[in-house]
């Protein structure tokens, strides 16, 4: 009983759901049995109080006292920071044996929910195998677990509990969930989601590290407007308008590197103007390096299949232009060609004949027989051993065909109609 807990709990009382609150603080305990709230947040000692009134709320230090009669049990212990940065399971791990060792005398069971922040893999590798070694159970077939991370603001926690911005539940067998899910009734308009514990685990932590690259994007911009006195909030306002692009699901899909006559070279101007004005900007100073990591990494895979011909579907830095300035492809090109790969290439899009100025110089110092490497339609790419799609100009016929014919397909771009598993298939993410 917690933060987590406690804030579930009186949401969960307010609703007409009795709650029995356990936890091994004593004090913590009495104050909750008598209707007080044990943290500071709005709402919520009104709530309690009212669920205490009608008899809704209890608390103990005795799990049994909570698992005797409960449909849920939902388990929001912290999971700390170790001395190394590593995540700390020493209290999921004993709720989890604690419950366990209970649920052996117990018919029916409850759900269990595991609602602590926990990284991807922890519910079915560690949590589960800890059930099922203290209780002689077996996950799937005498009990249910779920992962069901939470979304709350402190500050803010009841409106967001209320008006959540989505419900996630990661179930380990599918229709796990059903009786969480009647927790959150029509009024709840929030979309629901339904994947693996591991998914959904990882959700959570993608919120939380989207929400810090935010915070310390809008901080050093910030710094760097202030130092050449533009009023950042200003900017800002500006910059947050922008729903299509900026505040949105734009350019937040896993994929490859960007690349293009913008992004690069502005990106080098900001962190250059932000050295000469002795401003630290490590996050974005870092986008570069990230950037170029990727392309790397990429290039490695590739020459671990060890191809003796590699084709490539798409070489501007995106589809519906010729534009190959800072390509990431162009430098996978040049990268795979040092390493004595041949290279097919093909684009609709790059006339050789036709491309002039930057642009061409460019792509000439890069690739300096650009007209041997491109190829006039994917039939020329039918003799190779890879082929890469960097861009979505193929359908998933033509890319079964290919994987059918015993060639390897490495997707950027998530061609739909693929099995992620079929033999020879590889995406770039996923």
């Amino acid at each position: 009983m917690g933060y987590v807990g406690v804030v579930t709990g009186a949401c969960l009382v307010r609703d007409g759901h009795s709650v029995v609150g356990v936890d091994p603080v004593a004090e913590k305990v009495h104050d909750l049995n008598r209707g007080n709230t044990p943290i500071q947040e709005p709402h919520v000692a009104e709530m309690l109080a009212k669920g205490h009134q009608d008899g809704l709320l209890t608390a103990s230090t005795n799990v049994r006292d909570g698992l005797d009669g409960a449909d849920l049990v939902l388990i929001c212990v912290g999971t700390p920071s170790q001395a190394d940065g590593g995540i700390d399971l020493v209290h999921v791990e004993r709720c989890a044996r604690e419950i366990g060792a209970t649920l052996k005398t117990l018919d029916p069971r409850p759900l269990i929910v595991l609602r602590s922040t926990v990284l991807p893999g922890t519910t079915r590798q560690i949590i589960i195998p800890l059930l099922e070694e203290a209780s002689g159970l077996r996950v799937g077939r005498d009990l249910d677990v779920v992962f069901h991370p939470e979304f709350l603001r402190e500050g803010k926690a009841v409106e967001d509990f209320d008006h959540p911005p989505k419900i996630v539940v990661g179930e380990a067998r599918p229709g796990a969930g059903d009786r969480l899910m009647a927790l959150y009734p029509s009024g709840y308009e929030a979309p629901r989601f339904r994947m693996t514990p591991e998914e959904a685990e990882l959700v959570k932590y993608c919120d939380n590290l989207f929400h810090a690259v935010k915070i310390t994007f809008a901080n050093e911009v910030g710094a760097l407007a202030r130092s050449v006195g533009v009023d950042s909030r200003k900017v800002a306002d500006v910059f947050c308008s922008d729903r299509k692009l900026n505040i949105s699901p734009a350019y937040l899909r896993p994929g490859f590197a960007f690349g293009g006559s913008c992004l690069p070279k502005d990106l080098r101007a900001i962190t250059r103007l932000g050295a000469i004005k002795s401003i630290r900007m490590p996050m974005l100073g870092g986008i570069m390096e990230s950037n170029a990591a990727q392309i790397d990494d990429l290039v490695a895979r590739i020459l671990a299949r060890r191809p003796r011909k590699v084709g490539m579907l798409g070489l501007a830095f995106k589809p519906g232009t010729d534009d190959m300035r800072e390509s990431p492809y162009v430098k996978v090109a040049k990268m795979l060609i040092g390493e004595g790969i041949e290279l097919k290439c093909h684009d609709p899009h790059i006339q050789p004949g036709r491309l002039i100025g930057a642009n061409k110089r460019l792509v000439s110092q890069a690739l300096g027989h650009l007209e041997s490497l491109l190829v006039a339609g994917l039939d020329d790419l039918d003799d190779c051993d890879l082929i890469v799609i960097n861009h979505p100009r193929v359908d998933a016929p033509r890319v079964l065909q290919w994987l059918d014919s015993g060639r390897a397909v490495l997707d950027l771009v998530g061609i739909e109609g693929i099995q992620t598993r079929h033999p020879g298939y590889e995406g770039i993410h996923w």
